[in-house]
């Protein structure tokens, strides 16, 4: 179903940037963004996938100024290369959204020795957002968006960081959860060190979208999310709001799937933060700059 655009002059002139803006959630808040009007460029895997990402926002929403940018976000080294090429195309960048993710049930590796689910589901969205935290902090107002689960399973976060990539006892969905706890120990540390700038760290929760997370999944996973697809959506009010809203631009907060404000900062120990911020440092590299 197309999507009429209606251009917003609050927006038109912005420029947000999507993981994973092919499919699932990332597609949603992309073409929900698209319809204000504003510059979305995606970040797919392959340029086919971004050939096809860009066509279909055009094609729902009307607004053919979407772009992609190729990256593999299981390697830093392919994520430093889309955030390099970023800044050679585009001169301002005010809303990051990280809302790429995977499910990997089986302990893999990739090519850098990184553990393929904590690549995917939490450093990319570490590591791409300092890749281009100058670019936002010259373009502030600015935020960055990190995805999350509902919120009455993020109330007592679990991540082990004597065991981050889960060498020992992995499971799929042990891995998936430490991944989203992990983001959002993020997102509440970066709105720390954010403060007093004019860039905002914003977490929330974009309810059940479809998506092709579960394709590989075993058998009972797939019969378990089967009998969901009825209220599945494709669209993404709340991941919209916090990207536009003027009331979303606090720091440090988190939004639910109906758009209120849910208090969880409180229960993600800054400590923690701050060590599981050092350790993603120094499996990234950048604790050496």
């Amino acid at each position: 179903m197309k999507t009429r655009t209606t251009t917003s002059p609050a927006h038109q002139h912005q420029v947000f940037l999507i993981s994973g803006g092919t499919s699932g959630v990332g597609q949603a808040l992309a073409t929900g963004v698209a319809a204000l009007g504003a510059k979305v460029v995606i970040i797919s895997r392959t340029t086919e996938s971004g050939q096809q990402g860009v066509a279909h926002i055009a094609q729902v929403t009307g607004n053919d100024r979407a772009e992609f940018l190729v990256a593999d976000l299981s390697l830093q080294a392919s994520i430093r290369s889309a955030a390099e090429e970023f800044k050679r195309r585009f001169d301002s960048l005010h809303v990051l959204a990280n809302v790429a993710g995977a499910l990997f049930f089986d302990k893999q590796l990739t090519a850098e020795g990184i553990d393929q689910s904590l690549a995917v589901n939490y450093l990319s969205h570490f590591y791409l957002t300092n890749q281009l935290l100058d670019v936002l902090q010259a373009s502030g107002p600015a935020r960055v968006l990190t995805v999350g689960g509902a919120p009455r399973f993020l109330r007592q976060p679990v991540v082990d960081l004597q065991d981050l990539q889960l060498a020992h006892n992995y499971s799929g969905m042990r891995a998936t959860s430490q991944a989203m706890f992990a983001r959002l120990y993020f997102a509440f540390a970066l709105a720390r060190r954010l403060h007093g700038t004019r860039v905002t760290s914003v977490a929330f929760h974009p309810g059940l979208i479809s998506s092709r997370l579960v394709q590989g999944a075993p058998w009972w996973l797939k019969l378990l999310t089967s009998v969901l697809k009825p209220w599945e959506k494709t669209t993404c009010e709340s991941g919209v709001y916090v990207a536009t809203a003027p009331a979303a631009a606090g720091n440090g907060v988190f939004f639910d799937e109906q758009k209120r404000l849910v208090a969880l900062n409180d229960q993600y120990d800054p400590a923690i933060g701050e060590k599981l911020w050092q350790l993603s440092e120094a499996l990234t590299g950048l604790a050496s700059r």
